[in-house]
């Protein structure tokens, strides 16, 4: 079973390619998902990060981030018989909710590659579901997923981690789950009042995509061991809505706001900014405008707030969402009064700011 797999695995991690892939290093291992990170076996790059789970009846699911932080996710059976550089459709259902229509590339004789677009829904299902089925060539299939909430950030911790650090860091890179006693000694401080409740409707929808958000920018962005929260981390003011991370230089959320009439980009950046002045006990600095990055608008808030040795420097970056409202990035840093005032920190923010585009997507 772990050769067959194993093979699985490589053919996905390299499917447009015909040399070999050589894995896993370091660990993905969540209830039936195992896996790691794996490099090409003739130059040595890093390809990706894959973890699998087999089935009872003999199909092997697998999931793959690309070095590239592209989405795949992977069917493979020994008794299959297929023809490689064919696609057929397959009907994919969570949950028994509304189906997906996808196309399967086969990448072998044995295997199956679906592509999973990092903003679309399909992930956002995968990840929230406990069952998955797939209708193809007339037969149905059906899966029990296992902690798939949890596999995903471990992925995505995967690449981040090896992109930085190169195949050496390889780790166990499952994000540790904490308990909520030890959740509230860790969870970011309450920045001003930008994490006071937002109006509009709280749904497990709104957490997921908060989630997502959260995870594609902390991969895009310039942070030392970064990762997301879990629901437990996270500040209560935060769950219905929004996703915390943390790393060794900063903290921050992703805040999802939903539409409400007459409510600008600029306005929800001046709002949070005015917050954090509220807040502030020491001497207090603030910014807003708008500004084009790469074509598209984004809303800026800017807040400082120092005391005789340090300051704390809080950055908004506020994107049009494609399903109406704003999405809210946040970045807080606690600096050295000298580091704080360093002019290669608009640098910096110019890393954050192209992240959160990204993590939004086009």
């Amino acid at each position: 079973m772990f050769l067959r797999a194993f093979g699985a695995i490589a053919l996905l991690v390299l499917s447009s390619s015909s040399v070999a892939a050589r894995g896993p290093y370091g660990s993905v291992k969540i209830g039936n998902w195992s896996g790691g990170a794996f490099t090409n076996d003739q130059t040595g790059a890093f390809s990706g990060c894959v973890a699998s789970a087999p089935y009872k009846s003999g199909i092997t699911v697998i999931v793959m981030v690309s070095a590239n932080v592209t989405w795949n996710l992977g069917f493979s059976h020994n008794n299959w018989s297929l023809k490689p550089g064919s696609t057929f459709p397959i009907l994919l259902t969570f949950d028994g909710r509304a189906p997906f229509n996808v196309d399967g590339r086969v990448i072998s004789t044995h295997a199956v590659s679906v592509d999973m677009p990092d903003t679309s829904d399909l992930i956002k299902q995968f990840r929230a579901s406990t069952t998955m089925s797939a209708f193809a060539e007339g037969n149905l299939f059906q899966f029990n997923l296992d902690k798939t909430g949890i596999l995903l950030p471990a992925l995505v911790n995967c690449v981040a981690t090896v992109n930085r650090d190169g195949i050496a860091g390889a780790k166990d890179f499952v994000l540790p789950q904490r308990s909520p006693a030890t959740a509230a000694r860790t969870a970011p401080p309450q920045t001003g009042g930008s994490l006071t409740p937002a109006p509009g409707p709280s749904t497990p929808e709104l957490q997921l995509e908060a989630m997502e958000f959260a995870s594609n920018f902390i991969l895009k962005a310039s942070l030392n061991n970064p990762r997301v929260l879990s629901r437990a981390e996270t500040p209560a003011t935060l769950v219905n809505n929004g996703a915390a991370w943390r790393s060794d230089d900063a903290i921050g959320f992703v805040r999802i706001i939903p539409a409400q009439a007459g409510v600008k980009g600029l306005d929800v950046a001046s709002s949070v900014v005015a917050n954090d002045a509220r807040a502030c006990k020491g001497k207090f600095a603030s910014a807003r405008n708008s500004e084009l990055v790469d074509s598209d608008v984004v809303f800026r808030g800017m807040s400082s707030c120092e005391d005789s040795e340090r300051a704390s420097i809080s950055e908004y970056f506020v994107l049009p969402r494609k399903k109406g409202g704003f999405v809210l990035f946040s970045v807080v840093a606690n600096l050295q009064i000298a580091e704080a005032r360093n002019p290669l920190r608009e640098e910096k923010n110019k890393d954050f700011r192209k992240a959160a585009l990204v993590a939004v997507g086009p």
